[in-house]
């Protein structure tokens, strides 16, 4: 079913539900898995609460739990629109945090992990003293855009020179998925990229400029680490390492790299209107329908530009 060509991941196309090579391994390995356990079974006689009393035999987090409960959903339509079982079973997710209850930095915190002496700077951003000195400026850089920026991690990875419009403005219009870089952002495709642009303040601005003037690299990655895009998976370890050098504990306060961008939409939406913000972090809305091409993108950049005193006050 989940095979690469299958006939339901080509029904999911044309209908425009994107399913990435990564998210379709994943479902692949489920699914086997799954298999594995109830395939000596007659189907219709597999309850949902069945399958909840397997998952939760392993020690694993409820969103893993959920993936497979999302694939069953999934076979089971397939197996009742062709009528191949006579009811459709519901399938209750298990309880996982959402944004409301994962982790943000404090005002103070921030002040305190991105100080504006150089050598205190990368002293507190170094994880690996074999790496040339330069790489610890460049991940508090990085750390610091994401943060003000509200970007993603993937958004953050793919970044080149050339989206710069000017120094302090950024079109994002790529990402880094499944290890390739993409034209289009989270939940865009050919038809909709959903790119936009984000403001960048005077501070990230000016850390930018002077790890250009120090930073060796054999790509056009802003962010390059050892000849290639930074992984994912390095900088939330890296920022997580350094947060805990720093005396924030990440595991109980359920911080992460994602958490830069939880903090910036709790900074700024009592600063800046929902709509902009929305914009700005490329929150799923209406108007974000219009961000096919680099002109849609572009065509807000004067209602944004008219938060830079804001963005400045507020990361300054």
């Amino acid at each position: 079913m989940f095979d690469q060509n299958s006939k339901y991941l080509i029904k999911c196309k044309n209908k425009g539900r994107t399913i990435t090579e990564k998210t379709r391994k994943m479902k692949v390995y489920n699914l086997n898995k799954f298999l594995d356990k109830f395939g000596d079974m007659a189907v219709d006689t597999v309850e949902p609460s069945d399958i909840d009393n397997w998952l939760l035999e392993f020690d694993r987090s409820n969103s893993w739990r959920n993936s497979f409960l999302e694939m069953a959903n999934e076979v089971y339509k397939e197996l009742y629109a062709y009528h191949l079982i006579n009811r459709l079973p519901i399938f209750e997710h298990f309880k996982v945090k959402t944004q409301s209850t994962k982790g943000i930095l404090y005002p103070n915190e921030i002040s305190e992990l991105f100080p504006t002496d150089t050598k205190k700077l990368m002293d507190i951003w170094n994880r690996n003293n074999r790496d040339p000195e330069y790489y610890n400026f460049m991940f508090a850089t990085l750390f610091f855009v994401i943060l003000t920026t509200g970007m993603r991690s993937g958004e953050a990875q793919a970044l080149k020179e050339e989206q710069f419009l000017a120094p302090d403005t950024i079109i994002l219009n790529a990402m880094i998925s499944d290890g390739e870089r993409v034209d289009h952002l989270k939940k865009g495709n050919e038809e909709n990229k959903k790119w936009r642009v984000v403001i960048l303040p005077d501070k990230a601005v000016a850390m930018l400029n002077y790890l250009k003037t120090i930073q060796v690299k054999t790509t056009d990655y802003v962010f390059e680490y050892h000849g290639k895009p930074v992984s994912g998976n390095y900088m939330n370890k890296r920022f997580k390492y350094c947060l805990d050098m720093q005396g924030i504990d990440t595991e109980k306060r359920d911080i992460s790299l994602h958490s830069l961008r939880f903090t910036n939409d709790t900074m700024c939406m009592r600063k800046i209107s929902t709509d902009d913000l929305k914009l700005m972090l490329g929150h799923t809305q209406t108007r974000m329908s219009e961000y096919y091409d680099r002109s849609k993108a572009l065509d807000h950049l004067p209602e944004l530009m008219e938060n830079k005193g804001t963005i400045n006050k507020l990361w300054n």
